[in-house]
């Protein structure tokens, strides 16, 4: 099994494992990673938190859910521990504003939801976003329960 380097991970290696996670070699997977999730799921400072660990390419994954007191702004994501980047996080919340580019003559605003691949956690650190809408089947979400339905398919968890 290919090893990543993880701290620089390129576009095909990010979607690479990704579709990687949504479609396991071993159907027998998903109890291991709902066991994994039922055992160390934490809530703390409004978010939702479990450890998941890819073993057949050894990576770390921290399953994130955060919350706020609006109902219809909250991010699903899957960070990789080893480095603190996002594989991937959804951002929903129609009064969101995210800057692509920021500080060059290509910088562009995305507003509402928005989807983050392979970036850093720091809430300052720069990154790229893309518009939730271009990613299939999560336009028009607004509540955290409907996100975690997407989310659950669009990562292929499923009670095999």
């Amino acid at each position: 099994m290919e090893r990543y380097d993880l701290d620089n991970l390129t576009e095909e290696e990010v979607m690479d494992l990704i579709s990687y996670e949504k479609n396991p070699t071993d159907p027998l997977e998903y109890n291991e990673v709902y066991s994994q999730i039922i055992g160390t799921l934490t809530y703390s400072s409004k978010s939702y938190r479990c450890g998941v660990i890819d073993k057949s390419r050894k990576i770390m994954y921290s399953l994130n859910i955060h919350t706020t007191p609006v109902n219809t702004v909250f991010s699903i994501g899957l960070m990789i521990i080893e480095n603190h980047k996002h594989l991937v996080r959804f951002d929903f919340g129609e009064g969101l504003k995210h800057t692509n580019n920021m500080g060059t003559d290509d910088e562009e605003v995305i507003h509402g939801s928005h989807v983050h691949f392979n970036s850093p956690a720091g809430k300052y650190e720069s990154k790229n976003v893309v518009p939730i809408g271009s990613i299939e089947n999560f336009s028009n979400i607004r509540t955290i329960i409907k996100a975690w339905e997407r989310f659950i398919k669009y990562a292929n968890i499923l009670d095999k």
